[in-house]
């Protein structure tokens, strides 16, 4: 029989996990951008705005038919 504790613990449990995939995840991504970048942050992050721009005036474009 499962108790309200015991889904408690279960979930509480699952969501450490899923805490720690997403931890591994953003070290292996900062390690990577920052081989890609040479360390540089300041370029990263300039990489990363321009990106988004471009990305926002895709999408503001109107759709032709």
């Amino acid at each position: 029989m499962i108790t309200e504790f015991v889904a408690q613990v279960d979930i509480q449990q699952h969501e450490a996990e899923l805490v720690e995939k997403l931890e591994r995840r953003r070290a292996v991504a900062e390690r990577v951008a920052a081989r890609r970048f040479n360390g540089d942050r300041l370029a990263m992050i300039a990489h990363l705005a321009r990106q988004a721009r471009a990305t926002r005036a895709v999408a503001a474009r109107p759709v032709s038919c």
